[in-house]
């Protein structure tokens, strides 16, 4: 009787790996296309225990990604915070400020951190930074030719160029055709608003944002002018820091220098 012969697993496309390792534990990520045709991410924690390597394995499909993405930048943040894990009174107490958080935090926050709709991440974006108390910020929907930016605002003497992007990948580099023109706009100093106004900010200080749902950086440094990835997460911070505190004009246009 003939054996019957084990079927041959399918190989899914990859499209990028990398790996990662801690001394006690080795990490596997893989970005892969489903039979579908759809990504996933492809996640391999291995360890060497005695002479062999045990292995756990998850994958995380393409619909699923950006709400992972937010819990885990969330539990990241509070495993690597100082606060300290106290007694049942300290427990009720921190339960009971991440629940006043939660009620002073907009209801569209929720969609803002985990949205799949750019359109949405857009507007949302406009909305969080006038809450911010930033009166001067405009937005571009109505202007898509090339090389135009989501929006721009003003504030004391800080003047920005913002894209907002749900792009996860190589952003400097997608963008790169995008940040040059938003650049030259911001050294001509002005900009022709809706309506026929002419906003002015020659002396000011300029910076592009690129604003995503990773961590803020400093790209690079073009002719003076500050390329930053700025972190949506940072900006809902430092709206609750204000909602909770005393912030003044000049120490929030420092923050947001700063970002």
């Amino acid at each position: 009787m003939a054996e019957k012969k084990k079927p041959i697993p399918i190989e899914r496309e990859m499209l990028h790996k990398e790996r990662a390792s801690t001394g006690t534990h080795t990490y596997f990520f893989e970005v892969r296309v489903a039979k579908s045709g759809s990504k996933y991410l492809a996640l391999d924690q291995r360890r060497k225990v005695g002479d062999t390597y045990e292995s756990v394995k998850m994958r995380i499909f393409e619909d699923e990604l950006l709400e992972f993405q937010r819990i885990l930048q969330k539990m990241i943040r509070l495993a690597l915070s100082d606060e300290a894990v106290g007694s049942t009174v300290a427990d009720r107490a921190a339960s009971d400020q991440t629940s006043l958080e939660s009620e002073l935090d907009p209801p569209f926050f929720d969609k803002l951190l985990s949205t799949g709709d750019w359109k949405e991440f857009e507007r949302y974006t406009h909305y969080l930074l006038k809450l911010l108390g930033i009166q001067a910020v405009y937005t571009f929907v109505d202007e898509r030719q090339a090389g135009k930016a989501d929006g721009f605002f003003k504030f004391g003497n800080l003047s920005v160029m913002y894209d907002c992007t749900l792009d996860v990948g190589n952003i400097e580099e997608n963008k790169k055709d995008q940040i040059i023109n938003y650049c030259n706009r911001l050294k001509q100093g002005s900009l022709e608003l809706p309506g026929g106004t002419t906003l002015e900010f020659h002396h000011h200080h300029k910076q592009v944002w690129l604003i995503t749902r990773g961590v803020s950086r400093r790209i690079k440094l073009i002719n003076d002018i500050a390329i930053k990835e700025v972190a949506i997460r940072d900006i809902v911070n430092l709206y609750e820091e204000r909602l909770k505190g005393i912030v003044s004009d000049e120490y929030l246009e420092t923050k947001l220098r700063n970002m």
